[in-house]
């Protein structure tokens, strides 16, 4: 498998996880809370664990515009690496300081994995027919 295609189908892969991620998250918060082994929360927070699914969907569904051109896939592989880190830098922080349970950290771990990953390729210059 070429460079190329090996970037679109990560993006397909990681794209469709956090689109149904968020997805879920939107019409079924409790479920994916239950999934991943976090305690319930308040009834009243559902509604904001439905909001992050909308955000968690649309970077999902912004991997979408890989298949636009390589401009657009290196901008979106720049965008979505830094919110990852963001994501996991951040919840890394509220789990060591007790605010959130320990579950979360397969979320920060999945998010830093792929921002690493997508980093090492941009560095490479994949998206710009570097390396192939």
């Amino acid at each position: 498998m070429n460079h190329k295609k090996f970037m679109q189908v990560w993006s397909l892969a990681v794209g469709s996880m956090d689109a149904c991620t968020g997805l879920l998250l939107i019409f079924a918060p409790v479920m994916v809370l239950q999934l991943m082994r976090v305690p319930p929360v308040d009834q009243s927070s559902l509604v904001f664990l439905s909001w992050m699914g909308v955000f968690i969907g649309s970077v999902g569904l912004s991997y979408g515009l890989v298949f636009r051109g390589n401009r657009e896939a290196e901008t979106v592989w720049i965008f979505t690496a830094i919110v990852r880190v963001m994501v996991a830098v951040f919840l890394i922080l509220k789990i060591s300081t007790g605010v959130l349970p320990i579950a979360w950290s397969l979320v920060a771990a999945t998010d830093g994995l792929v921002a690493f990953t997508q980093f090492l390729i941009l560095r490479a210059g994949w998206w710009k027919g570097g390396a192939e």
